[in-house]
């Protein structure tokens, strides 16, 4: 059980910077005076370019996770090849810097990535906690996502 547990925190906590920049699209500010003495404002540019920037970073993690597949297979290595194309995404993503093509780029590789995890799971090469956690969280993710470009239009 505890094995468990504090991977889903973390990648729960992960999530995290896609929902802040969805309050800043929403509201174009955070107000943190009663933490830090004064209101942020962001221009609505900033939530596309933190969920774009930590987007790719993330992309370029769940390629760590198919490259780490690939070391525990013997035979199969179709892994490495999908962590490579997951990061050359993100990186390409980034010459689209925080917009429409960029985020619809993160939000595809997101969903490449949980296809591989889905097959990665039936090949009992995942455990089943993990897989329903990916779920879950790219679900969050997507769908932050999604809600941010469509305010942003």
């Amino acid at each position: 059980m505890f094995k468990t547990n504090k991977p889903k925190i973390l990648t729960y906590l992960g999530t995290t910077p896609f929902l802040i920049a969805l309050v800043i699209a929403v509201y174009g500010h955070l107000n943190l005076q009663e933490y830090f003495g004064n209101e942020i404002r962001f221009a609505r540019f900033k939530s596309y370019m933190i969920a774009h920037t930590y987007g790719a970073v993330i992309v370029a993690f769940l390629g760590g996770i198919q490259w780490g597949i690939s070391l525990n297979q013997k035979t199969d290595q179709q892994y490495f090849i999908t962590s490579n194309v997951l990061a050359l995404i993100a990186w390409f993503s980034l010459f689209s810097f925080a917009s429409f093509i960029g985020i619809t780029a993160i939000i595809l590789a997101f969903i490449l990535a949980l296809w591989v995890d889905h097959h990665a799971f039936h090949r009992d090469l995942i455990p089943s906690w993990f897989w329903q956690l990916r779920k879950t969280a790219s679900c969050i993710v997507v769908l932050s996502l999604l809600a941010l470009l469509l305010i942003n239009q």
